[in-house]
């Protein structure tokens, strides 16, 4: 009597399990988002390196010559909330998340809104608080695109001329022209480094994927046995 063969059926797969939604990210984590720009990513940590910068000096400056007690609280008002909203900016870059691109925009406004802030209750031109104008300038020209760089910089000149022009005498014109002539050139310069350093980091990265597929084809090559 011939044994019986029971045909057992091959195991199929489990199902492979859907992949999960997205969670809504909640709190100060929902602003880093994924919408940002490669340039800007590189860029961020000089904006919150100048902003320190900017920050630390305006302290300095506001409790080394105080004027009166309203105007020093004006400056503290603005300096520190400043440095909250870039210590937020710095914590995210600790985590490796950069913040979104129009976070970075509307931070860089709020410098500019700041620095004429302070020059403004100062008594406009007469005011050294208008070489932070060169830390937020050149920031922002270091990791911004160049068209946002001009508008920003214009932004920049355009208010601190306007103010300088209200409260300068006309013995002091020339000395108007060359603050702001000095504010566009820090922008250029800052501007034609970071196209520089950009171009630079795109070749190293094309020659560095050219040697990574160079030696993938050797490796495979090698790999063929002949028959």
């Amino acid at each position: 009597m011939s044994a019986t063969h029971w045909d057992t059926a091959p195991d199929r797969p489990a199902p492979a399990a859907p992949p999960a939604k997205p969670q809504p990210e909640r709190g100060l984590s929902s602003f880093t988002g994924t919408v940002r720009s490669e340039d800007l990513g590189f860029g961020q940590p000089v904006l919150v390196w100048a902003r320190w910068i900017l920050i630390g000096t305006g302290l300095l400056l506001s409790f080394w010559s105080p004027s009166d007690p309203t105007t020093l609280k004006v400056q503290l008002a603005a300096i520190v909330a400043l440095a909250f909203g870039n210590f937020y900016l710095h914590v995210q870059l600790l985590r490796g998340h950069p913040a979104l691109d129009a976070v970075v925009y509307g931070a860089s406004l709020a410098d500019i809104a700041v620095v004429t802030a302070l020059v403004l209750v100062q008594g406009g031109f007469p005011s050294p608080v208008f070489i932070f104008y060169f830390a937020a300038v050149v920031g922002i020209s270091v990791a911004f695109p160049t068209w946002l760089t001009a508008g920003y910089t214009a932004l920049a000149v355009g208010v601190y001329g306007v103010v300088s022009l209200a409260t300068a005498t006309t013995d002091e014109l020339p000395a108007v022209f060359t603050r702001l002539l000095m504010i566009a050139a820090v922008a250029v310069c800052g501007n034609l480094f970071a196209r520089s350093e950009t171009k630079r980091r795109t070749e190293a990265i094309r020659v560095h994927d050219e040697m990574l597929d160079e030696i993938e084809q050797k490796g495979g090559t090698e790999n063929v046995q002949p028959a």
